[in-house]
């Protein structure tokens, strides 16, 4: 059902008036909030109670989703309120691609989830930084992408933009300079030795052993530098007190959103079947390529297996 003007700005002014100065976040459950002009049957607050729980429980929460949907004036910010406002758990799940604490940490388990998603995406990423607990700090950061992830060794990308989460929210659009805004580079199979091998894992802006947000491969860690090495998106601290040095931080949790809709979805969901057809078509081993069985490879196992020390002479 859409979503009247009046309902919406409801929600607006009161995520607004819950950020509070500075946009100093804070957690609120905003679809439990209805407007008194709108009443709700008992079920179908229910239902959006828990969707609500659902989507707070997530690194993307209600509020979070707002504000970023703010920013927006694309398809992009009516999916973003799609989660913001969910009408059922399903929804979540559907726009959910990744979650670290769920599906795992590092790059394989990462790719295993956003292949074949070609749309617009979202990545959350939850990190501390401090050397002891009382000096350790908490923040989150969030990049935009235009387009799906791809394995590359170099940047790409068509547009995009970082955000400051939490503690407070802050957007860093392109800058229009450069036009580094993702990288994401897998470990290279059946490659030989490469004497300048490319950083394996996830990046955006700045250069090529100078991002300005890198995570490591194992997603472990993620490396911040300050913006003056970046010339694709807009100068600013990512989080408060940042600092002129690179921070190393532990990662806690990484999610991704996917933001193009049913279509993208269907599109992946598809590309994951061709797959792993494609797969188990590989491992099949079809017998009619060999003229009988004392050619074939299993018998020559066997052979070697039975009586490794036998001297076998090639006939020729």
């Amino acid at each position: 059902m859409p979503y009247s003007p009046v309902w919406l700005w409801e929600r607006a002014y009161f995520i607004l008036f819950d950020y509070g100065a500075g946009w100093q976040a804070s957690e609120c459950d905003l679809a439990l909030y209805q407007p008194h002009t709108e009443p709700e049957t008992s079920g179908s607050m229910a239902v959006e109670t828990s969707s609500a729980k659902e989507c707070n429980s997530h690194l993307l929460t209600c509020g979070r989703a707002w504000a970023v949907s703010l920013t927006q004036r694309s398809n992009i910010s009516e999916e973003i309120l799609r989660i913001c406002f969910p009408s059922n758990v399903d929804v979540i799940e559907d726009n959910l691609l990744y979650r670290s604490n769920v599906h795992g940490k590092g790059m394989n388990r990462f790719w295993s989830n956003v292949e074949g998603y070609h749309g617009p995406m979202l990545l959350l990423i939850s990190a501390t930084s401090g050397e002891s607990s009382e000096t350790s700090r908490k923040w989150i950061l969030g990049a935009l992408t235009q387009q799906g992830f791809e394995n590359k060794d170099i940047f790409y990308g068509s547009g995009g933009c970082l955000y400051s989460m939490f503690p407070a929210f802050n957007i860093f659009s392109a800058s229009g300079i450069e036009k580094n805004y993702l990288y994401s580079h897998l470990h290279p199979a059946g490659k030989g030795y490469d004497p300048h091998p490319k950083p394996v894992g996830i990046a955006f802006g700045g250069t090529i052993g100078h991002e300005r947000i890198f995570i490591e491969d194992d997603f472990a860690k993620v490396t911040i530098r300050h913006h003056t090495i970046d010339k694709t998106y807009q100068h600013g601290s990512l989080f408060p007190n940042q600092g002129y040095l690179t921070v190393e931080a532990s990662v806690l949790d990484v999610e991704v959103w996917g933001l193009g809709g049913k279509r993208a979805k269907e599109t992946q969901i598809s590309h994951r079947k061709r797959e792993e057809l494609f797969t188990e078509q590989r491992r099949k081993v079809d017998m009619k390529t060999f003229a009988s069985w004392e050619d074939s490879p299993e018998k020559l196992m066997m052979d070697m297996m039975s009586n490794p020390n036998t001297v076998r002479r090639e006939d020729r």
